[in-house]
């Protein structure tokens, strides 16, 4: 997605470490005066409008908590206002008209202001959740909301490590952090987090229900889940804990001399973390690269973009296609990006599950279409779409869904997920035993299932 850069579609989320910042300053101007005008004189018989301002410099960058895809760039835009729009006018009017009519306004100055900061959020949030029924993932998020998105992208933040996704107004867990505090109470995939503390979370968009599931460590939360197969819901009490994400982590498998390099998130140590996990891959001497992408719900596109240039070298074609106007149907492609080396020629097999969505389908889209690797696990998750966010001063963000992205065959990504070349389902209880799906995919590469960079169109 666009975002301080672009996101493709990473639903809310909660080894070997560097660090890359992201771009810092304000992306978007908010609707000027906090989206209510000045007031005027009693008595003023005048009309009035507020102008929705908008930067002139707006920096992008492409990046699941949930709610995530990135790829920097800069647009450029034209200055506009809203003074023409009797609609934007009408906005701000019940704004002022609220604050000096409504009969449980607050009189103290200091909550007052917190009445008007509500009223704009509350404004705000309505616009874009009107379209959820369309779109889920064109969202508003108040600083408090959009804080620990941002916090789970830089690799740290308290919570209980837990990537969710509204799906059909139901919040949803898309994948449990490995080892985190959600996963060791027992919260599994697929689980819908139904309530936190008796506070009801369907229809809220998993920005606004993250503030109900997260929190400062040492806290709980009490959830009330419902999981698919068992009769009525039930609660399981989480403590939440500060969640540092390890992105990459490396496992070497001795019976099949490979490594097991699983990406959890495609975020700002992504790719730093990524290369010294191939680095130690090299020189372990490792014959074949498990690439594991089960349970991330995606990032920043940039990471996604580079990881599949560590893979597949970049003047082989596009790393996806980008479609931004619905109505023309013209398509963009976004490119490889290089590292440092030339790209890794090991053989190599991608995991995925119902838990891989966004950046991460961007990826293994990508590395199939170029017949790099195949997919071995369950079907995805179906997340086809980039959202440019727009961060303001105060920390609040705005999540618009700019376009669709394709693989680089031009597949559209279906709702049903990519579909896998091996499937394999995971164990209920993937704790209990070895891990079949790991042990499918080394098959796979021991048995030659690769075949050189050649695109497969």
């Amino acid at each position: 997605m666009d975002g301080d850069g672009d996101l493709a579609g990473m639903p809310t989320q909660t080894s070997v470490t560097a660090t890359r910042p992201l771009p810092a300053g304000d992306i978007a101007d908010r609707i000027e005066g906090t989206a209510l005008p000045p007031r005027r004189p009693t008595g003023d018989p005048g009309r009035w409008r507020a102008a929705l301002v908008v930067s002139t410099g707006i920096l992008v960058a492409l990046t699941s908590f949930a709610a995530g895809m990135l790829a920097e760039r800069d647009l450029l835009g034209t200055g506009s206002t809203s003074a023409d729009s009797d609609a934007f006018g009408r906005v701000a009017e019940v704004g002022r008209l609220l604050e000096d009519e409504y009969y449980f306004r607050p009189d103290d100055p200091a909550e007052r202001d917190a009445f008007r900061q509500r009223l704009v959020d509350d404004a705000l949030s309505g616009m874009t959740q009107g379209l959820h029924e369309q779109d889920p993932y064109t969202d508003y998020l108040p600083p408090v909301e959009a804080g620990p998105a941002a916090a789970q992208l830089a690799g740290q933040y308290e919570g209980i490590g837990v990537t969710i996704q509204p799906v059909a107004g139901q919040l949803t867990v898309i994948a449990p952090f490995p080892g985190g505090p959600a996963e060791r109470a027992g919260i599994r995939a697929g689980d819908i987090l139904e309530a936190a503390d008796g506070r009801p979370l369907a229809d809220l968009g998993d920005g606004e229900a993250a503030q109900y599931v997260s929190g400062p460590a040492g806290t709980t939360v009490r959830l009330t889940v419902r999981r698919p197969g068992v009769a009525e819901p039930f609660e399981i009490l989480v403590t939440r804990e500060t969640i540092v994400q390890q992105q990459v982590v490396y496992g070497w498998l001795p019976d099949w001399r490979m490594a097991h390099i699983r990406i959890t998130v495609f975020g700002d140590q992504t790719t730093p973390q990524l290369d010294a996990a191939l680095d130690r891959a090299a020189a372990d001497g490792a014959v074949g690269i498990v690439l594991d992408l089960r349970g991330n719900g995606g990032g920043w596109v940039t990471a996604a973009q580079e990881t599949i240039g560590r893979f597949v070298p970049a003047d082989r074609g596009p790393a996806l296609f980008e479609r931004s106007d619905a109505t023309t149907g013209e398509q963009r492609p976004e490119p490889i990006l290089a590292g440092p080396t030339a790209a890794h020629d090991t053989p190599l097999v991608v995991l995925v599950n119902a838990g891989t969505a966004s950046a991460a389908e961007i990826v293994a889209g990508a590395l199939r279409d170029y017949d790099r690797a195949m997919l071995v696990g369950e079907e995805t998750f179906g997340k086809g779409s980039v959202q440019r966010v727009h961060t303001f001063d105060d920390g609040a963000s705005a999540r618009i869904t700019i376009a669709e992205w394709l693989t680089p065959s031009g597949q559209h990504i279906p709702e049903s997920g990519l579909t896998v070349d091996h499937r394999l389902a995971q164990p209920p209880d993937p704790e209990a035993g070895p891990d079949p799906q790991l042990s499918a995919a080394s098959r796979v590469l021991s048995t030659g299932g690769w075949s050189e960079v050649t695109p497969r169109w």
